[in-house]
């Protein structure tokens, strides 16, 4: 039997393998603080009864364990669930393998191959151009997607946080959906609004197998406000983007390592809040209500105080200097309580079909975005 820890977002220590598989999970780069994804595979395991017994007694969600099953694949590309176990300290569970190898990660990862075939799909459309906007630490691209020629203007980013790679099965979903030329809502978006969809806006830290931090050790959805040429140079990059463009609706995707639902958070606690941008969120709400059965609205996180807002992060940052409609998406990496799957879980299918759901949501949004 053979630990494989050399993939693309691997995240794997190996404290031992005898009798029981005891492993750990490697801190993100530069950031010892953030501690969570965790990604590798078995190989020679065919038929082979194997325990495997993760520490997470020190990562920085440590209630993310609750209730939450291991993702597991044979081939990378459809992902299951396998039972787990959490004891406050270890999260085990037990796997007899059909296949000579077999994968485990926290949530179905997003390789930087798919992500280029993403962007060649994108290529392919005349209905799309794709850009670099600029590089990140290790000089990988920022790439941008534009679809549509109308007057309004979208931007959705995903993946500020790696790990969280339900984010990119969401942005595949979205772009999957606007480049459907017999779709007619894809159709009505692409007429009346320009759609900026940034897949990956941490590609390092996707590589490195990081849960929250890029390859400076920093996270992106702190650095808004004041981004940094050497520490954040992709939220600088898009920032630039931005500014040449505008903004009348900003989504921000991100997974949740602890609340089962999926939801939306919104920038009530801008100063520029107000009712228009209240209206504006219940009617993008209720179309993703209507539009998707994972998503729902009564749960998420507490409404931030007026003033409360943090403008570091992404939506708060983009909403007041836009003074535009401006979410934060979260997924689970559970599976969603609402809807539950016991044998697959929230996955990567979801995400895109929450994704693909985003363009009703987005047209219903239209006729409101400017005063």
């Amino acid at each position: 039997m053979r630990i494989v820890s050399d993939l693309d977002g691997g995240n794997v220590l190996v404290h031992s393998t005898r009798d029981v598989i005891r492993l750990g999970i490697r801190s993100d780069t530069g950031a010892p603080e953030f501690r969570q994804w965790f990604h590798f595979g078995l190989e020679g395991v065919a038929g082979v009864p194997v325990r495997i017994e993760l520490d997470v007694s020190d990562t920085t969600y440590p209630g993310a364990w609750e209730d939450y099953d291991v993702c597991t694949s044979y081939d990378l590309e459809t992902w299951f669930r396998t039972p787990a176990s959490f004891d406050g300290e270890v999260l085990a569970w037990e796997f007899v393998s059909e296949q000579p190898s077999v994968f485990f990660a926290y949530f179905a990862p997003y390789g930087l191959d798919r992500h280029a075939e993403l962007l060649e799909t994108a290529r392919r459309s005349s209905l799309a151009t794709v850009r670099t906007l600029g590089e990140s630490v290790e000089e990988r691209s920022i790439d941008v997607v534009r679809i549509g020629r109308g007057e309004r203007i979208a931007w959705v980013i995903a993946r500020q946080h790696p790990g969280e790679t339900m984010a990119e099965w969401y942005a595949e979903g979205l772009v999957g959906r606007l480049l459907d030329e017999d779709d007619d809502a894809a159709r009505a978006v692409r007429e009346a609004c320009t759609v900026y969809v940034v897949p990956n806006m941490n590609p390092d830290g996707s590589a490195l197998g990081n849960q929250r931090a890029n390859a400076a050790g920093m996270n992106l959805n702190r650095a808004w406000l004041e981004p940094d040429r050497e520490a954040s140079p992709e939220v600088l990059a898009v920032r630039a983007a931005m500014e040449e463009t505008g903004v009348d609706l900003f989504l921000d995707v991100h997974g949740d390592e602890q609340n089962p639902w999926c939801f939306l958070a919104g920038c009530e606690g801008n100063p520029s809040y107000d009712e228009r941008l209240r209206d504006l969120e219940n009617l993008f709400e209720q179309a993703l209500l209507e539009g998707n059965d994972d998503f729902q609205d009564d749960y998420g996180y507490p409404r931030d105080e007026p003033g409360g807002g943090d403008l570091r992060t992404a939506g708060n940052w983009v909403g007041e200097r836009f003074q535009c409609l401006s979410f934060t998406v979260e997924m689970p990496f559970k599976d969603a309580a609402n809807h539950p799957d016991p044998e697959y879980g929230f996955d990567p299918d979801r995400a895109r079909r929450l994704g693909s759901a985003t363009v009703e949501a987005i047209l219903a949004a239209l006729p409101g975005l400017r005063d």
